[in-house]
């Protein structure tokens, strides 16, 4: 009776310990997890030869779940360029070909984005959500900046231009929970993080212009027409991109006074005075308007002076006073 008695008492103590064990057990508070990624960052089309900057914006979103009450500090990071681990100097890439480009976190492009880590101050976009009662998920948008530098890129070769060449823009969201947000550091470590990649894209469009062109003065001609009489123009152009390689075509029309394809001045007196233009000093080559005839240039970004070789053949003088034609020039890329 005695050892039943005991036991019972035994048991019955030990269930009143473990029922008082239990009332001190609190479920553990689960680490927050957060994720982010970009949306498309498209330049468009971009004239290199207009100079300035093509700016475009992309939207970073982001989200975390935790438990109410955690405070959780997200720092945004974009990756260097994977080619030369420079922040400042970003690239897109059109087969061999580079464009410099660069992130930025504000609006006035002002400030680099730069990543946990980066050498030079790069730093990256530090974010802090707060979980209210009853949150347990939370999650928000921040845009991203980027900008295109026309200045020394002029040269470029028309095409597309993306991040294709890297397998997309490298960025990584680093999280953990912090005591406060004034506390809060992207520099003391100890975070979890997640990576993802983004799409940039810019096609440059293929640009040449006519920069200027000087009049081709044969003089003042104090005999008659009997032998040649020469003179040279030159015509300045600025080409990117066209038909392969940088490649332009310069036509020379016949002139608003021709007659058929022979060119010619006009005088005060309705009199004409025949004269050729040409490719080459030797005058051998004649300048017309098409395909076969144009001077084929490549273009490099920066000016280029072709020059323009005219000849007045021996021919019956029509007369006194100023004779005068007006050609038109035309580039084709």
């Amino acid at each position: 009776m005695h050892a039943i008695k005991k036991l019972a008492i035994f048991l019955h103590c030990g269930f009143l310990a473990l029922l008082l064990a239990g009332a001190f057990i609190r479920p553990a508070t689960a680490a927050p997890s957060c994720d982010g990624h970009s949306s498309n960052l498209m330049f468009g089309t971009v004239n290199l030869l207009a100079g300035g900057v093509t700016d475009a914006t992309s939207t970073i979103s982001y989200g975390c779940s935790a438990d109410p009450g955690t405070v959780v500090l997200l720092c945004v990071s974009l990756g260097a360029d994977p080619n030369t681990g420079l922040y400042t100097l970003r690239n897109l890439g059109s087969g061999s070909n580079r464009m410099a480009f660069n992130f930025y976190t504000d609006a006035a492009r002002s400030t680099i984005w730069g990543a946990v880590g980066a050498a030079g101050g790069y730093a990256p976009v530090p974010i802090i959500m707060t979980f209210g009662s009853g949150e347990y998920y939370k999650s928000a948008t921040t845009l991203l900046y980027g900008r295109i530098q026309s200045a020394g890129q002029t040269g470029l070769p028309s095409g597309t231009y993306d991040t294709g060449y890297i397998s997309g823009w490298p960025m990584k969201i680093d999280y953990k929970a912090v005591a406060n947000s004034t506390s809060a550091s992207c520099a003391n470590g100890g975070m979890s993080n997640k990576s993802s990649s983004f799409y940039a894209q810019a096609v440059v469009k293929s640009d040449c212009r006519i920069d200027s062109a000087s009049t081709m003065d044969f003089g003042t001609v104090f005999q008659t027409l009997s032998q040649n009489i020469d003179s040279a123009a030159t015509i300045t152009v600025t080409c990117n991109g066209g038909m392969g390689a940088n490649g332009y075509k310069v036509g020379l029309g016949n002139g608003t006074n021709a007659s058929g394809t022979q060119r010619r001045m006009k005088g005060p007196g309705g009199g004409y005075v025949n004269y050729e233009l040409y490719r080459d000093a030797q005058r051998s080559s004649r300048w017309g308007n098409d395909y076969n005839t144009s001077l084929p240039g490549v273009g490099n970004g920066l000016p280029q002076a072709l020059t323009v070789y005219g000849r007045v053949p021996p021919q019956s003088a029509p007369g006194i006073g100023l004779f005068t034609d007006t050609v038109v020039i035309t580039i084709s890329y």
